[in-house]
Parts: structure tokens; sequence; C-alpha cells
């Protein structure tokens, strides 16, 4: 028996032989876009402190005297009140027609015009509890209307007039309701 050599080369007639070879992918398309993340994350990470860094420089630098304060509402125009603690003379003793610029509380000549006028604002009558009416009651709860809108309460509910509700009671015909508040009033449905 002899041996064949084998060349590597399949028979042509061998349908096996025909199977392309893969071609190799090319990889740099992947390492430009691991690039560019690898620098956005980078860009990502650094620009808080570039911004940090970017308003600290902004702040205005204190003078070294430490004898000037910037003032922030510029009161370069601002009328002095007092000097001195009330040393200096007080402007309203000035003779002639001037207007006075030295501000004060109270006059004595309004006095007793503000007197009258707290006195008269004293008997003035308190003014009438809130009214409203009660619409629906639906499954425990009671729905009343006054001048604000429409409120559904339940029982122990504060009401607008000030009580708290007590008790939900059906009336006399049919479908009619009534509630009792803490104030002994009772209140009927209306429609």
């Amino acid at each position: 028996m002899t041996k064949q050599k084998t060349t590597g080369l399949a028979p042509e007639s061998d349908p096996a032989a025909e199977i392309p070879v893969p071609r190799q992918r090319d990889k740099r398309f992947d390492g430009y876009i691991k690039g560019a993340g690898f620098v956005l994350a980078t860009i990502c990470a650094i620009l808080p402190f570039v911004m940090y860094y970017d308003i600290w420089e902004a702040r205005p630098k204190p003078e070294a005297t430490g004898k000037t304060v910037r003032d922030p509402l510029d009161r370069t125009n601002q009328k002095v009140v007092r000097k001195n603690n009330g040393t200096e003379v007080s402007l309203s003793k000035t003779k002639s027609g001037e207007l006075d610029l030295m501000t004060t509380a109270t006059t004595s000549a309004l006095t007793g015009d503000r007197l009258a006028g707290i006195n008269a604002a004293s008997k003035q009558p308190f003014p009438d509890k809130p009214v409203f009416l009660v619409r629906e009651v639906v499954g425990g709860l009671v729905m009343i209307e006054d001048n604000t809108g429409y409120w559904f309460v339940e029982k122990g509910s504060p009401l607008p007039d000030g009580s708290t509700l007590v008790a939900i009671e059906r009336g006399n015909g049919n479908g009619s309701w009534q509630i009792k508040t803490s104030d002994g009033e009772v209140i009927s449905r209306t429609n």
C-alpha cells in the first residue's frame, strides 16, 4: 500500500471545499467609538469643577484694607435720619418753612383723632355666622354649600360656622335629611 500525499487542496468535485472563509472584521471603528466614549466621560467628569472654578473666579475680591465695605443696595443717596446718636440739632427746629426731613412715629395733634377712630372701630358689630346649606347626603358624607363652594363633610368635621358636625339623621319626609351641629342647630336638606 502506498500512501498518497495530501496537498491540502480538495478535489474540485468536493462540495465542502467551496465554503468561503469569513472575512475578518475591521476593529478600527470599535476603537473610535471607545475613544469617543472615553473623551465624553472625561469631559463630563471635569465639567462641574470647571464651572465651580469659573464662578469662584467671577466673585469680587475683597479689598485688603478692610476699611471700605461694598454695599450691594447702593445707599449713596440715602438720607441720614440721625447723626451722632441725636446730638446734632434736628432739622425740624429750623425757623424757615422748609420740609421737616426727620422721621417720626406720631405727632401729638393726631393722637386724639386716632383714639377716636380706634373707639369707633371697636364698636363695629361682628359679622354674622356663615350660612351654609345641606345639599345631599350619600354614604355618611354630607355635601354642603357656602359662598366659597361645595364641601363634603362627615361626622366630626368642622363646618363653615365654626361648629362641628355631630349627627346625620333622616328627616320626616321621604328622602329628607337633617344634620345636627355642636352648637345645637338642626339644618335640614334643601333642594
